[in-house]
């Protein structure tokens, strides 16, 4: 069996509604958002873009799940919570 990684991005439109004083610069008001101090207002899915794909063995599969939340687990674990196969 093989293994591929396959890496996308998935992109949405959000609102912000943000306040500020009337002396304040209006472009400022995108500071607010870029520094995430800004609850969205509504948001929409536009969709998922693939970037590519890798083929990987167990040593890499493991490389690129380190600093995730499956870092320790064990590559069959992965493979068999993960691996969608391919008919």
């Amino acid at each position: 069996m093989k293994y591929f990684v396959v890496e996308t991005i998935a992109t949405y439109h959000t609102k912000y509604l943000i306040a500020q004083p009337d002396d304040h610069q209006p472009a400022s008001c995108m500071d607010t958002v870029t520094c995430e101090e800004a609850d969205e207002m509504c948001q929409t899915y536009l969709g998922e873009h693939i970037l590519g794909y890798s083929e990987v063995n167990d040593k890499e599969l493991l490389y690129e799940v380190e600093s995730t939340y499956v870092a320790d687990w064990d590559v069959d674990l992965i493979k068999q919570t993960f691996a969608k196969v391919v008919k």
